[in-house]
């Protein structure tokens, strides 16, 4: 993580020069201090910025720029400086308080998905004190679906079902999960692991659901939550000129027609004589997917090892000397063990085909 931490006085700024400098020797994080200009004669080792700008524009500066913000002061200043630049959970920084005698550490903003309480659970353990989180899922020693999904990297839908399946947990209501992959969670009496094989959208659960799937399906009932792995891979071959938005459109199509959801997809990939194709850049950056680009000699391997499970095209193959572009693609981007969902579908000037991968 990168973190800020901020002090306002002297005794607060030697809390925070601990603080950071033990935050940096873990190597787990990049620290830089912020620190009163009246104090700008101290030694101070590493990353340091001096203001003298008030401590409210001061964070309300660096709120978007750290991943975290450590604020070595009183927890009533705090709450009030950083009101007016809360948006939203998922976006805000995780805030984290020390008193200037390093007692007490406080995890404040951002708990579960920013990660203020694991922070706060490792600035305390490293300065030797009281780590004070009230996030009632940890209080009570129980998941928070968040962590789950973030320990996973599981992409949540919706977000705002997330409060509704915590507090179900804290109640001891009965929350079920199916999964299509094993996951490490701790199950209690109320909170169940199912494999998503069994799953029935007939059937009436009795408490909240939660599905760990890449599928999309009108029969979902409303009110499911679903944590998405990052696990397909869409392989694109398309013909030179191609638009972005043919490319978007076929990639859109394909995802509706395989029942794929969007924000499973972790990249798209093609061959690297379309490194340069502007309207493929262009469908990749819009989508904000990362994309990936194989050598002729790594799709041919793809085909002489796996060329049962794969079309062949003589037109194709004449061009540019495979038997076909998107499918192997889409392997060589999902993985070694990962296999076709929809194998090639043509769309236009673009042909398409989507690749799970064999796990989160």
């Amino acid at each position: 993580m990168k973190i800020a931490v901020a002090a306002v006085t002297k005794q607060g700024v030697e809390m925070a020069e601990r603080t950071a400098l033990m935050l940096s020797e873990s190597g787990d994080h990049e620290t830089v201090l912020y620190l009163p200009g009246k104090f700008s004669l101290l030694q101070i080792d590493g990353q340091r910025r001096l203001y003298r700008k008030p401590l409210r524009e001061v964070l309300g500066g660096i709120f978007g720029e750290y991943d975290g913000i450590v604020c070595v002061m009183a927890l009533g200043i705090v709450v009030r400086l950083i009101a007016p630049y809360l948006k939203d959970k998922t976006t805000d920084p995780a805030v984290v308080v020390i008193d200037e005698a390093g007692r007490n550490v406080i995890s404040v903003l951002s708990g579960h998905w920013g990660g203020a309480n694991a922070l706060t659970v490792q600035i305390a353990g490293g300065l030797g004190a009281n780590p004070v989180i009230t996030t009632a899922t940890d209080v009570r020693g129980l998941p928070a679906i968040e962590m789950l999904a973030k320990e996973h990297n599981l992409v949540i839908e919706p977000f705002e079902l997330v409060k509704k399946v915590n507090a179900a947990i804290v109640n001891g209501s009965e929350i079920v999960i199916y999964s299509e992959t094993p996951l490490d969670i701790v199950q209690t009496e109320n909170i169940k692991l199912k494999d998503f094989a069994g799953y029935s959208s007939a059937r009436k659960e009795k408490g909240r659901v939660v599905l760990v799937t890449n599928r999309t399906a009108r029969s979902f009932p409303p009110g499911t939550l679903f944590l998405r792995p990052k696990n397909l891979c869409i392989g694109v071959g398309c013909r030179r000129g191609v638009t972005g938005q043919e490319v978007k459109d076929a990639i859109r199509d394909a995802l509706e027609q395989s029942g794929r959801a969007v924000s499973s997809v972790q990249s798209l990939a093609s061959i690297d004589i379309k490194s340069n194709e502007a309207g493929l850049l262009e469908a990749a950056g819009d989508f904000n997917f990362p994309v990936e680009f194989f050598t002729k000699k790594a799709i041919l391997a793809v085909q002489t090892t796996r060329g049962n499970e794969l079309g062949f095209s003589q037109m194709v193959n004449e061009k540019i000397g495979v038997g076909g572009v998107c499918e192997s693609a889409a392997i060589l981007g999902a993985g070694e063990k990962s296999g076709l969902v929809m194998p090639k579908m043509k769309y236009g000037k673009v042909t398409i085909a989507i690749a799970e991968g064999s796990s989160l």
